[in-house]
């Protein structure tokens, strides 16, 4: 087992060892059941938050986020990101309180990721979305009008665009399945960046990371696809405005070792 896979393991570990959280669902669940929906969901952020915190003081790191012009009120849209590692994961489920917005609702569109980590349903019981089975040549329309337009009228969704994890710091191009299907039904996207995830691997070219013991978490700017007369221009759009933020956040990752 390698050294990015023990602390993927450390991380998973928390939720499932600290008696707050097992404490903390259960009233969630109950708050659900009698309808106090906003006390469940305020719940679960919370849980969010104090799992990335735990994890962040065990590791020793520290996590430089920062909202921008972000406004979390609303939904019907899509929250999208890059995707190092599975470590990433509790920085999303921490957003509301790392927004001090404790009253965000999200829900999480990906098959693999809930499939592996069964926290993650848990925590979010309320709305999950499973991934939605797609294909070029048979296009899933009906699960997504169904499942994800009517979560959609309630709160946002989080995705991840490149369809999988990547293990570098390199962000990959996006997918165009479920993206494809966002641009057909009008769907916003606000778009985040993570880096400095592969600073808890060993892989040597990113050493640097490791030193500087910084985990950045930004909010790039907003897509309107109504701004966008095709899907090309509307994907091409949102790939830019995560890469150019990746490359700024670099410039200060590097500046910070060197200092």
């Amino acid at each position: 087992m390698g050294q990015l896979q023990l602390f993927v393991v450390l991380c998973y570990a928390i939720p499932f060892l600290v008696i707050l959280f097992p404490i903390g669902l259960s009233f969630s669940y109950v708050f659900k059941i009698t309808g106090l929906d906003k006390w469940s969901n305020r719940i679960n952020n919370y849980l969010g938050y104090f799992w990335y915190r735990s994890f962040f003081v065990l590791t020793g790191r520290k996590l430089q986020f920062e909202q921008g012009n972000w406004n979390p009120d609303g939904n019907n849209r899509f929250l999208i990101c890059n995707h190092t590692n599975a470590l990433e994961v509790p920085l999303i489920v921490a957003l509301p309180y790392l927004s001090k917005s404790k009253d965000v609702k999200l829900s999480y569109l990906g098959g693999d990721i809930i499939q592996r980590y069964k926290i993650i349903p848990l925590m979010m019981h309320k709305t999950i979305v499973e991934a939605v089975i797609y294909s070029e040549k048979k296009p899933n329309f009906r699960n997504f009008k169904t499942d994800v337009l009517r979560v959609l009228k309630t709160r946002s969704i989080f995705l991840y665009p490149e369809g999988e994890r990547t293990f570098t710091e390199e962000i990959k191009p996006f997918q165009t399945g479920v993206m494809k299907i966002a641009y057909k039904f009008n769907i916003d996207l606000d778009v985040f960046v993570v880096s400095g995830m592969m600073g808890y691997s060993n892989v040597q070219e990113y050493s640097q990371l490791k030193k500087s013991k910084t985990v950045y978490f930004q909010f790039c700017g907003s897509i309107k696809a109504k701004d966008y007369d095709s899907f090309e221009a509307y994907l091409s759009a949102a790939e830019t405005l995560m890469k150019e933020k990746k490359k700024e956040i670099e410039v200060l990752e590097k500046s910070a070792v060197i200092k």
